[in-house]
């Protein structure tokens, strides 16, 4: 073992682990030819680059082949995404739902009535925060 500052007094412990295996279940590696991405032009690049900022997962390429009801089925799943995880939904997260809101409103109510208090405001005011 080491010592725990690194001065190096103690010799680590090694330990070796050598494992055989038949040569016939090892094929020969085989060579692969490398070659340079193809050049692109600036505004392949820049639109790249903009992809990239602005869709980085690419959210519209579940679409692509699909038919006109599945196109269809999933926009309204992109849009509203109650359509594609209500069909899950059981009384299970109904209750942990319950559980995360109480306990959120347990300590958010209180912070926007301290923050009011804090600003000399009335507290109500502390409590408009959450219907913005």
């Amino acid at each position: 073992m080491c010592d725990k500052f690194g001065s190096g007094h103690l010799q680590p412990e090694t330990t070796t682990i050598s494992i055989s295996i038949p040569p016939e279940t090892m094929a020969p590696p085989e060579p692969h030819d490398v070659y340079l991405p193809p050049k692109k032009t600036s505004f392949q690049k820049l639109k790249h680059k903009l992809l990239e900022v602005f869709f980085a997962d690419d959210p519209l390429h579940k679409f692509k082949n699909q038919t006109r009801v599945t196109k269809f089925k999933l926009a309204l799943q992109f849009v509203l995404p109650i359509f594609e995880w209500a069909p899950n939904y059981n009384v299970a997260l109904l209750w942990s739902d319950v559980v995360s809101g109480l306990t959120i409103a347990s300590l958010a109510i209180p912070q926007g009535i301290s923050y009011a208090k804090l600003a000399n405001l009335p507290p109500v005011i502390g409590l408009c925060k959450f219907y913005k």
